[in-house]
């Protein structure tokens, strides 16, 4: 998370385990969410812990996901349970909202105990699957190579700015969490901001010199110029007191903040890049988009393929995934590989430019799509909704302009 230029993480699903095996070297991290871990705990141990045996082993945190606490559970998953039980507190999965106060000393040491015992034991959570996946692997690893987490992030909750007692409560969660652990170094503390306007009052009421942030529902594409420099200014703020940041979610506008001092974001693979706290009754593996890289955004696999066919210059990519084919050539699972991949192709490409450099190609780039969709057959109803497909293009722009002291 803190270590590489701009370090890129991947958020870990069970339907994931063919990309993230097939581009080991295109990120440098994954994070696992704390209800797979806990759910499949041998067959999610299995593959990650074969992982980190290899050599260009990537590194790992276990997410622990604990503001899904936060909220009444009236239909929980098996996964919800599990993670309850895991942490010891079983009573944690409620019909009922809980308040602040329900997180009593007694359970806050619970969970904070049982979370560290399990990411310090993680190392044997393979068990009979380790060979399964290094089989897989088609490499020789070892159980005795794999990795222990290389982060611990301790249990937290969303919280408004200081006094909300919801941010007591993940002081008190981190404190316990890091006491359990021996303070040995890993502890990465989360800042879960309600809001954008409460991300810089938090980090401002921390010590530490690295922390995880998130702003619940930061949705990049349709969030307003003044919430993404807002967002931004925190991130700047934070650097100038010594507070490396690392974003458990973030698409491409993230991208455009290392200069401003974020070292780092994850992303699902083919979604992913923002997250509201509210826990949705239903999910499931991420719908097949394609990932558009002209306008740094997903669409849906058929509007890309129209535009490749009204005009190559639209939607090509030259990735290994799609090698100039059109996105409807692409399978599910190619779908997924080509969004990795060209994300690690917009980190490395826009890593060494300046905030203005980016703000100038940011409009090179919406212009020349704009010049050649209006140049194009299209009819003007399909040339206004690609318009508004990339209408963030623009407001990106502003919200970095902003920044400008």
């Amino acid at each position: 998370m803190f270590e590489n230029r701009f370090a890129h993480f991947l958020s870990y699903g069970a339907t994931d385990q063919r990309t993230v095996r097939e581009l080991a070297g295109d990120y440098n991290g994954l994070l696992v969410p704390g209800t797979v871990a806990a759910f499949q705990r041998e067959g999610t141990g299995g593959f990650v812990l074969t992982l980190s045996a290899t050599t260009e082993g990537p590194q790992y945190a276990i997410d622990p996901r604990f503001p899904l606490f936060q909220q009444a559970l009236t239909r929980p998953k098996r996964s919800h349970v599990a993670l309850a039980e895991l942490l010891g507190v079983p009573e944690l999965v409620r019909p009922t909202d809980p308040s602040p106060a329900d997180f009593t000393d007694d359970i806050i040491e619970t969970v904070a105990r049982n979370w560290a015992t399990f990411n310090g034991d993680y190392q044997a959570a393979a068990g009979s699957k380790f060979e399964k996946y290094a089989r897989r692997l088609g490499q020789d690893v070892r159980p005795h190579d794999a990795k222990a987490p290389s982060y611990v992030m301790p249990p937290y909750l969303v919280a408004g700015p200081p006094p909300d007692p919801w941010w007591d409560v993940s002081q008190r969660l981190y404190e316990a969490t890091s006491n359990a652990l021996n303070d040995d170094g890993r502890c990465v503390r989360v800042i879960a901001a309600r809001n954008v306007g409460a991300l810089a009052p938090l980090t401002l009421a921390v010590s530490e010199n690295r922390a995880a942030i998130w702003v619940s529902g930061l949705e990049e594409l349709t969030r307003p110029a003044s919430d993404l420099t807002e967002y931004a200014l925190a991130i700047r703020e934070s650097k100038q007191r010594n507070l490396q940041v690392f974003a458990l979610y973030g698409g491409f506008f993230s991208i455009m903040l290392q200069n401003l001092g974020l070292s780092g974001s994850s992303h699902g693979i083919g979604y992913g890049e923002y997250r509201n706290w509210i826990e949705l009754p239903e999910s499931g593996p991420p719908p097949a988009r394609y990932y558009l890289p002209h306008l740094h955004r997903y669409v849906q696999a058929d509007e890309a393929a129209r535009l490749y066919f009204t005009d190559r210059r639209l939607a090509e990519c030259e990735c290994a995934e799609c090698n100039g084919e059109p996105p409807v050539g692409l399978d599910y699972h190619a779908l997924m590989r080509h969004s990795v991949r060209c994300r690690a192709r917009e980190i490395a490409e826009w890593r060494d430019l300046g905030t203005p450099e980016m703000v100038e190609r940011l409009g090179r780039e919406w212009a020349a799509f704009l010049a050649i969709l209006h140049g194009s057959d299209l009819p003007e109803v399909a040339i206004a909704r690609y318009e508004r497909l990339g209408s963030h293009m623009s407001t990106w722009a502003t919200a970095l302009e902003n920044t400008a002291p």
